[in-house]
């Protein structure tokens, strides 16, 4: 599988890397600029999350609830303010933002605790929760850029 290696990963390496054998990043790939950042986070909040809302089936698995809920913090602290968070301080931001308190527990709970088997009830109405409030805050984000001065 070849995969490109996306503006949010080459800021990634660029910030946070540890080079344990080799050349640094900067020697391997081009730089990212903050406007590059942004701009790769609206186009994947739009191309890429907005349609899969579209599909509701998927967000009855844990992964689709907990990445689309962390990426839409991630993106929104990214746009907001230029530096890229966490999984775990998304959790946070979520809150902010008024992600259901509910659905944040849960994915901290399974991320971080011990959280037992989910009830089929629990799985749908946290995919009701999700989907309710995804689309709004995504097509918030998007609608949003580019900033207007």
């Amino acid at each position: 599988m070849r995969r490109p290696v996306t503006p949010v990963t080459r800021r990634e390496l660029f910030d946070f890397g540890l080079v344990l054998y080799g050349e640094e990043p900067a020697a391997l790939l081009p730089p990212v600029t903050d406007e590059q950042l942004a701009e790769f986070v609206v186009q994947d909040m739009e191309s890429f999350w907005l349609p899969s809302l579209d599909h509701p089936e998927r967000w009855d698995r844990d992964i689709w609830v907990d990445l689309g809920l962390l990426t839409l913090a991630r993106a929104t602290v990214t746009l907001r303010d230029g530096k890229l968070i966490t999984k775990a301080e998304a959790l946070s931001v979520l809150t902010e933002l008024g992600a259901p308190a509910e659905v944040v527990d849960d994915i901290r709970q399974r991320r971080y605790g011990d959280p037992g088997p989910a009830s089929r009830r629990w799985i749908a109405r946290r995919a009701e929760l999700t989907l309710t409030f995804l689309r709004p805050a995504i097509e918030q984000v998007v609608s949003q850029w580019p900033p207007r001065p």
